[in-house]
């Protein structure tokens, strides 16, 4: 059975430009996994920038592995198959290190499905010298790894480029140094708090209140407290561009290209434009180089951030792309930074559909969540877009956000029935297509954010405001699309979970992810991480973290959002890289 994954993993390989293969000879051996599937993965531009990046050290060799397909996972299972790595096909417990890019918390399971698969202890108290190591970078390592603290040995919290050469230059020292395995894989754990940007959860204690919530955390051997995540200097000097291409993706050969780090425009729910704190930039000319670079593979390219549109000389470097005869698309824009030369210039280069994010149906509720968007404004950017001739347009919402009433539930359906009349008003064609999406999510309430405090809504409350959503949109001719609320609620258990959330993955492990079982047999419950109204005072699980924005400054903007305070008016800057 083996011989059909390898061959699978061959003919991914045999579409793909831009591979790297190396030699193992004498190099220390790091499997970079992202568990969800190879389409999924390879969309990931975090997951393509690290494994570039590390595999430019000639000491060093990354292979890349991922979550089996669907129709693979079972077998994998059944036959106890190893998980192997794409670029030579050998399992995973044959890496010096296993190393996680993680940026979706309900991929977590899959975290723990890959390692049991792979024959490597799940619980890093269970590793031994002949183990592999467990590691974990991205988004999810540096907001709360606190539930994932027992079965990784250390995360990266920040930007991993500088640190992971750091780390693992350090394991290559030691190793060569201290013949004995057992010594010098304690000796590396050790050195590691060492570094700026590593956690290594071993070394720390957490203390609990008898009402479940985090009453202390005691670091010992000299970890540091807080721990402080790692932030780039200089975003030009790593290009952040999709290196490796292949049509299984979500973006099919399109080279994905970030254009800065963060979102200076302060929305509430939103963690991104807390975490990457202070929002850089990137020189207009390392974009170019990136992009000329990416063109050698072809003539395709999505700019992306946190808000795109934003960049200050998107006109400029739209322009430039052009010039060199690329077909640019981007991830989103706001409303209110859309600018005639902007869309004229996706426009130009075949873009078929733009996307806004109004995020709240009213007014009101966008004041709420510090989203300066008003419906005039809303209006003007679809006038703009339809009249460039661009056939379809996609509008983002999210429902069960604080303070939510009906009336911001009914505005969802008013402003984009007006938004479709518009947009039909303004079709050059009265026989062409003019087509509306509005897209749904379910508030998630996260660390590091304004509405870290707050309760998510129930899952009930949230599948009646989509049926409601979807049937009074659909019978007007707008599609609908949205999330499963029963998985925006996990999510939101693992976004602000505690260590004892480790248990009930465990649990989610031997119940192969029968989640209504696991949550019915896990002591705890799940609705006291999930939806439950958080006091000011209280200590949260991520506190013992230094991620760049300050809790105080959070209470003071979520006793705004709550109208304990004054609001204050919608600004934004940014810095270059």
């Amino acid at each position: 059975m083996i011989w059909q994954f390898k061959e699978k993993a061959r003919k991914r390989l045999a579409e793909e430009t831009g591979t790297v293969v190396k030699d193992w000879g004498g190099r220390l051996r790091i499997a970079l996994v992202f568990p969800n599937t190879y389409h999924v993965g390879m969309s990931n531009l975090g997951f393509q920038t690290i494994y570039w990046h590390l595999n430019q050290r000639p000491g060093i060799v990354v292979e890349r592995a991922f979550l089996p397909d669907p129709e693979d996972l079972p077998k994998h299972e059944r036959l106890r198959v190893p998980i192997l790595s794409l670029e030579s096909q050998r399992p995973l417990a044959e890496f010096d290190c296993v190393a996680f890019s993680t940026t979706f918390e309900n991929d977590y399971l899959n975290m723990l499905r890959i390692l049991e698969l792979s024959g490597i202890p799940v619980r890093a108290r269970d590793r031994g010298p002949g183990d592999s190591f467990v590691t974990m970078g991205g988004v999810c390592a540096w907001s709360n790894p606190e539930p994932l603290a027992a079965f990784v040995d250390w995360f990266f919290l920040g930007e991993g480029e500088e640190s992971s050469h750091e780390v693992f230059e350090l394991w290559m020292r030691i190793r060569e140094a201290e013949r004995d395995p057992e010594a010098a894989r304690a000796e590396f754990l050790r050195a590691l708090p060492g570094i700026e940007g590593i956690y290594v959860p071993r070394f720390y204690d957490v203390k609990y209140h008898e009402d479940g919530t985090v009453a202390d955390v005691i670091p010992y051997d000299g970890a540091p407290l807080p721990v402080r995540k790692r932030r780039l200097a200089r975003t030009d000097d790593y290009d952040t561009v999709s290196m490796v291409r292949t049509v299984n993706t979500e973006f099919g050969e399109m080279a994905l290209l970030e254009v800065g780090k963060g979102c200076g425009r302060g929305c509430r729910f939103c963690m991104e434009g807390e975490i990457y704190r202070p929002v850089r930039h990137r020189h207009i000319d390392a974009i170019l180089r990136a992009a000329d670079t990416a063109l050698q593979r072809g003539k395709r390219i999505g700019l992306v951030g946190a808000c795109v549109s934003d960049y200050p000389w998107i006109d400029e470097l739209m322009a430039a792309l052009r010039a060199r005869g690329v077909e640019v698309s981007l991830s989103s824009v706001r409303a209110d930074s859309l600018s005639p030369g902007l869309v004229q210039g996706l426009v130009e280069s075949g873009s078929r559909t733009l996307t806004i994010a109004p995020e709240a149906g009213t007014d009101r509720l966008r004041t709420v969540i510090h989203k300066s968007l008003t419906d005039q404004r809303i209006f003007e950017a679809v006038d703009l877009i339809a009249d460039s001739g661009v056939p379809r347009v996609k509008m983002y919402f999210m429902i069960g956000q604080p303070t939510e009433t009906d009336e911001d539930i009914a505005g969802i359906i008013h402003l984009a029935k007006a938004v479709r009349h518009r947009i039909l008003q303004k079709r050059r064609d009265p026989k062409s297509l003019a087509e509306l999406t509005v897209g749904v999510s379910c508030f998630v309430p996260k660390p590091w954010t304004a509405f870290q405090w707050c309760a998510m809504a129930e899952v009930r409350a949230l599948e009646e405001k989509i049926h409601h959503l979807q049937r009074e949109l659909r019978r007007v001719g707008i599609r609908f699309t949205h999330d499963v609320p029963k998985w925006a609620f996990l999510q939101a258990v693992l976004a602000r979970g505690d260590r004892h959330v480790g248990d009930l993955l465990s649990l989610a492990l031997t119940h192969r992810g029968n989640w209504k079982r696991v949550f019915r047999e896990w002591p705890r419950n799940a609705d006291f991480y999930a939806c439950r109204e958080r006091p000011l005072t209280e200590r949260f699980p991520w506190d013992h973290f230094e991620v760049g924005t300050k809790r105080e400054r959070l209470e003071i903007e979520y006793q705004r959002a709550m109208g304990l305070l004054p609001e204050r008016p919608v600004k934004w800057k940014a810095s270059l890289a």
